[in-house]
């Protein structure tokens, strides 16, 4: 697990460069100076295809998902006595900072009830539309049911793309934590980092050749998480003197979920 010094470290290197905007059920809410720059090129760019105002307010909704994901895993790791105080909003998503108790099932549901707030704004989000637009055709569509249909559609695509066994987003941690009653823990977060790197490379080839820059940058930065993941793996090893097989450590993986979930939405 990672040291309390490192996870404090890292706590107060995001909150420095952030701007505070609320705190509710005593969870600090920032955001990073970075979103205003990505918010500024993606209106620049034609965000979503849609009038400018609500091409923001709809961008504006998509880190409202994300906020409210990053909520169900601090909120999970609180009802099993962990500890959350801290959440982050940023260009690639959100972190929110997390320390659940050691236990198998106490991390699992911190892990998984980021992408279940995503799951249970499906219907939500479904009655809405469905309310708000219709039968409505898609050129004949306002701004308000542009907006209601994009959200509806970023909700899933987020959930699906945040389940994906691919660390280090949640579908990753889940598949790390499941792993390691098989196969040890430190060798569960290696096998999920190497499947983390190789995603990340296929991607970044793929994006780079469509003209893709900001999936581009996405599949960097996810690369850059799994080759950390591989490498804390290899010291985590080494500083246990353990063999990488299946009499680990007992306590179970999440070397990134454990302090901080990444990628909430």
């Amino acid at each position: 697990m990672r040291s309390g010094t490192r996870y404090t470290s890292r706590m107060l290197e995001l909150r420095r460069d952030s701007v505070f905007l609320f705190k509710v059920f005593r969870i600090r809410v920032f955001l990073h100076w970075t979103w205003f720059l990505a918010a500024g090129i993606f209106l620049y760019y034609g965000a979503f295809g849609m009038e400018p105002s609500w091409g923001f307010i709809t961008f504006c909704g998509l880190f409202g998902i994300v906020l409210l994901h990053e909520f169900g895993h601090a909120l999970a790791c609180r009802s099993v006595g962990g500890r959350a105080k801290l959440i982050v909003l940023w260009p690639l998503g959100g972190v929110a900072f997390v320390r659940p108790p050691q236990r198998p099932w106490p991390i699992l549901w911190s892990i998984a009830a980021g992408p279940l707030v995503n799951v249970a704004l499906i219907p939500i989000l479904g009655v809405i539309w469905l309310f708000a637009v219709g039968d409505t055709d898609f050129n004949d569509m306002s701004g308000p049911q542009e907006f209601i249909t994009a959200l509806t559609l970023i909700n899933v695509s987020l959930l699906v793309f945040n389940v994906l066994p691919i660390y280090p987003l949640d579908g990753g941690q889940i598949l790390q934590s499941l792993l390691w009653f098989a196969i040890g823990r430190a060798r569960s977060l290696r096998v999920v980092s190497v499947i983390g790197l190789i995603s990340a490379a296929v991607g970044a080839v793929f994006c780079f050749m469509t003209g893709e820059t900001w999936l581009f940058i996405l599949a960097l930065f996810i690369g850059w998480q799994a080759y950390d993941g591989y490498r804390i793996a290899n010291l985590m090893a080494r500083d246990e003197n353990v063999t990488l097989g299946p009499k680990d450590d007992p306590l179970p993986p999440n070397e990134s979920g454990s302090d901080q979930h990444r990628f909430g939405g």
